[in-house]
């Protein structure tokens, strides 16, 4: 919870917040505190929301470093290898990006030090986000989704409640969550803190091709549900994944189908068909906006 690494003053005005609607919250340090909230960024003030530059809290070295600290338990090397990959999760699936000076050993990340900036991402569950997209990925079959969008637009919300509303819906696949960075289901001691249903299990912390691979020896999954793919490593396991005859939920950062196409890679899954549902999301009406479902064979199907 957020209460448990930030400061009172900070946190009486978080307080203050809407925040069902509240997604990050930025420190820098020597800058004004913004938070992103319902896709628009405000200043934090000591009253809560505010677009008076004047009002806004500021962000020193100090308040950062005892951030840091506090979500940290005041271990840095416990949590290096979080680290090292420019996040730390926190329970309820509370994701901290990082940024400062890379420390490399023989051409290898050693560690972040000198941290300057924070974005503290507020993970939402929304029931029912996916419903519109949901009758699309099972109908008379399960279709392999890719859900695409820039950041910040509610991928992984909306991978949530697909889900959920599997369970929902009494469609008893075996689910296996790959949830590398520990954000999609917020696992915390071997319990999620996350309501995604009872269908699932989960694999965190691991990359996707050791998930994907021992997951289908070990867990018998019919779906595999991962987020952010990314580079040629996550794409050869996806392709893996889907010549095992498993089903699979992913997302990919893209601002559109068209630059979907030219990202290293991805014409790949796209030539293969390796999924047979791709949902667009934008934030213009606010974050999980839908801009369009799209078929294999990238035509329109709901818009």
């Amino acid at each position: 919870m957020l209460q448990d690494f930030l400061p009172k003053g900070i946190m009486d005005a978080v307080y203050k917040l809407p925040l069902n609607n509240l997604n990050e919250i930025r420190l820098r340090v020597g800058a004004k505190i913004l938070v992103y909230v319902a896709g628009k960024y405000y200043y934090l003030s000591s009253s809560g929301l505010s677009s008076d530059e004047g009002q806004a809290l500021k962000c020193d070295k100090i308040l950062l470093d005892e951030i840091i600290s506090r979500a940290t338990e005041h271990s840095l090397y416990a949590v290096n290898y979080q680290l090292k990959q420019g996040f730390l999760t926190l329970n309820d699936g509370i994701r901290i990006g990082l940024s400062g000076e890379i420390v490399q050993e023989n051409g290898r990340v050693k560690t972040i030090k000198n941290i300057s900036s924070i974005n503290i991402r507020v993970p939402h569950q929304i029931r029912n986000c996916s419903l519109d997209a949901f009758k699309y990925i099972v109908n008379d079959k399960f279709n392999n989704t890719l859900i695409i969008s820039p950041p910040g637009c509610g991928k992984t919300t909306m991978i949530r409640d697909i889900i959920y509303q599997l369970y929902k819906h009494r469609y008893c696949y075996n689910v296996l969550i790959c949830d590398e960075r520990y954000e999609l289901c917020g696992m915390s001691n071997g319990q999620p803190t996350m309501n995604l249903g009872e269908y699932y299990d989960v694999i965190s912390g691991g990359n996707k091709l050791y998930t994907f691979e021992n997951g289908v020896r070990s867990m018998r999954p019919d779906i595999i549900v991962t987020d952010e793919i990314a580079n040629l490593e996550d794409i050869e396991a996806l392709e893996y994944l889907s010549a095992c005859g498993v089903g699979i939920i992913a997302s990919a950062h893209s601002e559109n189908i068209e630059t979907l196409k030219q990202k290293p890679h991805f014409a790949r899954l796209i030539e293969k068909k390796v999924f047979s549902r791709y949902i667009v999301l934008d934030n213009s009406k606010g974050p999980g906006t839908y801009k369009g479902i799209y078929d294999e064979n990238l035509s329109f199907i709901y818009y």
